[in-house]
């Protein structure tokens, strides 16, 4: 079952800056999109010509990336880039 973009949203952490908890969110909302399209991580990195670990961090560990990057994403995933902003943090 896919998660729903409610199950998405970060619990605040005292220990956890906003930035982080933006970020790992963003990541959590581009895994479940590349979920829902039936994409591995390889297939996702493919598409965007972005290497397989560097999708990864971004959808495990919320790493930052560039606007220039989540563009590509969301070309690779053939989505939005509102779609990828469409999460609660």
């Amino acid at each position: 079952m896919l998660a729903t973009k409610n199950q998405l949203k970060i619990e605040d952490d005292k220990s956890t800056s906003d930035k982080e908890l933006f970020l790992k969110a963003l990541g959590k909302n581009v895994n479940r999109i590349r979920k829902e399209k039936g994409l591995s991580f390889q297939e996702l990195a493919n598409r965007c010509d972005i290497e397989k670990p560097n999708i990864v961090r971004l959808t495990t560990k919320g790493t930052n990336v560039t606007a220039a990057t989540l563009l590509r994403i969301a070309k690779g995933l053939e989505t939005t880039l509102a779609d990828i902003f469409d999460f609660e943090h």
